[in-house]
């Protein structure tokens, strides 16, 4: 089983998100979190395999709260759930220790695929991203 905390503070994304993995036989959601102040204590207590992460977190950014997890909770794998498409945030997330990026722009099922392949160990990053990046890779 697949457990994954949400921290996004929109109510209704986090209850499309809850509902779309609860759906899943493999995945189980132990905690919406809203504030960004209250997202590391929650995972410190909870141990989620998977955070699942908005990068614009009232109280605290997305980054500090990943820093925070990471230090506290270093099993516990991040995905970042952001509308930011910009390279910037996707590089700077990924130094921060982020196991994973999607758009939130992503499908119900991108987002179900992104939370088993952290899970498995692996990285994902939403297509669009993926593109770019290997045309970076290619242009250097």
């Amino acid at each position: 089983m697949i457990t994954v905390v949400l921290a996004d503070d929109h109510p209704l994304l986090l209850q499309g998100i809850q509902a779309v993995l609860e759906a899943e036989p493999d995945m189980h959601v132990l905690s919406e979190v809203r504030e960004g102040l209250q997202v590391a204590d929650a995972v410190a207590r909870l141990q989620p395999d998977i955070l699942v992460l908005d990068l614009m977190m009232p109280g605290l950014h997305g980054l500090e709260v990943m820093r925070r997890v990471s230090q506290q909770t270093p099993r516990t794998r991040v995905i970042i759930l952001s509308m930011h498409t910009n390279e910037a945030y996707v590089l700077e997330a990924l130094r921060y220790g982020a196991s994973g990026y999607v758009l939130k722009e992503a499908t119900a099922s991108e987002l179900v695929h992104a939370v088993r392949e952290v899970a498995a160990g692996r990285r994902y990053l939403s297509p669009s991203l993926s593109e770019r990046a290997i045309e970076t890779y290619v242009q250097r």
